[in-house]
């Protein structure tokens, strides 16, 4: 789950330019719940050193919403820990210079990149267990190793499924060693209520999108997600739009925000749970117009 370096900075840009509490200033999560139909509503706020919420919660269907009442972008990434393991253990795993994510360690989603004095949310399925919910874009944003933490149980809930959206965003796992983006559903400037899909039996996958001047600039921008220098001068870096991580095999609902039509890149810069190259080598990268 640890971010290279031009998606940090691209996090980090994305605090420029941007506030207010809904639309723009949302970043690449949701305004409001998505369609979370019979969802609880569970509500965090974060600032630039802790997060502040209910320590338990009812699990099931459930709506996160964050609100960040800092100066720089932050985010609420839900972990849920097995075997006994701890918080502080998680930590120094995600903190550790390998791209390999340990078993016992689960992605279930939360609420991506938010914007500063914005407010935003996701909808998703729970199980019980021992969970921790993480600030990741902070520690990106920092250039820290160690995310503001807050540990969070959750308690069974009743059965339900995760609702619709008008657009499904599939990170599909056709085969063992290759993905590919699927979207089925329109994609348009303003708030667009999305389905993010993990797929892959030992993936983990999220959703970053920045818009480029024109698809001829794709393959520059590979270049640079390859490399460690800074995002070339030609990303538009107050676009970006970011998911949380999911397990394969997980899905929830989000909102993407699109603020200007035009070419944008979804890349998915993480790695398999055993660790190799970065999804966006292994086909999640496409360019998509937007309108």
């Amino acid at each position: 789950m640890r971010a290279i370096a031009l998606v940090t900075l691209l996090a980090a840009a994305a605090a420029s330019g941007c506030g207010g509490a809904s639309g723009y200033g949302s970043g690449g999560s949701a305004t409001q719940a998505p369609g979370p139909g019979a969802a609880g509503v569970v509500a965090l706020s974060i600032s630039s050193g802790s997060f502040k919420g209910p320590s338990s919660v009812k699990g099931g269907l459930l709506t996160l919403q964050l609100t960040n009442t800092g100066s720089a972008p932050h985010s609420a990434q839900l972990i849920r820990l097995e075997g006994g393991h701890t918080i502080a253990q998680a930590v120094a795993a995600l903190s550790a210079q390998t791209t390999a994510t340990p078993d016992w360690l689960r992605a279930e989603g939360g609420v991506g990149l938010v914007r500063p004095s914005a407010r935003a949310s996701a909808t998703m399925l729970l199980a019980p267990g021992a969970y921790a919910v993480l600030d990741l874009t902070g520690a990106q944003e920092h250039q820290i190793g160690s995310p503001v933490v807050m540990p969070l149980t959750v308690t069974a809930g009743a059965a339900a499924s995760l609702p619709g959206a008008a657009t499904t965003i599939t990170a599909v796992a056709p085969g063992p060693a290759r993905y590919r983006w699927q979207i089925s559903g329109p994609l348009k400037v303003g708030a667009n209520a999305v389905r993010f899909v993990s797929e892959g039996a030992s993936a983990v996958h999220e959703l970053t999108a920045v818009r480029l001047p024109g698809s001829r600039y794709a393959g520059q921008f590979v270049k640079a997600l390859e490399g460690t220098g800074p995002p070339p001068s030609f990303v538009d870096r107050t676009t970006t739009q970011q998911t949380a991580v999911l397990d394969g095999g997980k899905s929830l609902l989000t909102t993407l925000t699109f603020t200007r039509p035009g070419t944008y890149v979804f890349f998915c810069h993480l790695s398999d749970r055993s660790g190799g190259r970065p999804h966006f080598a292994e086909g999640l990268l496409s360019t998509v117009v937007v309108r």
